[in-house]
């Protein structure tokens, strides 16, 4: 992850990243108090709760994604890969994100 924007107290309409790379997945994680958000995607027709502590992962670039207003104070990370970056500094891309390489866990 090469890449990181902070996001507080704002809706975010759905979007795609066209920055991102595609291959790799975005990591977005909320905390705050506040309560009734929503992460949806359009796209693939879901819609998730985005309580405080929670992380999702999937690829920016390819999946259409918002969140909408809150009530309270939320503040969000999205980590994310940006091409250009590795340009800048000669490195390869990373290549697909896989499934198989992520740990799951649950609380």
């Amino acid at each position: 992850i090469n890449s990181l924007s902070i996001i507080s107290n704002r809706e975010t309409p759905n979007h795609r990243d066209h920055l991102s790379i595609p291959e790799c997945f975005d990591i977005l994680t909320t905390m705050g108090n506040y309560s009734k958000a929503r992460m949806s995607m359009p796209s693939l027709q879901l819609e998730f709760r985005y309580d405080s502590s929670c992380m999702i992962a999937f690829s920016g670039r390819i999946v259409r994604h918002g969140v909408d207003g809150v009530e309270g104070d939320r503040i969000a990370w999205a980590w994310y890969m940006r091409d250009s970056v590795h340009i800048y500094a000669g490195v390869p891309s990373c290549g697909w994100a896989m499934v198989e390489g992520c740990i799951l866990t649950t609380v």
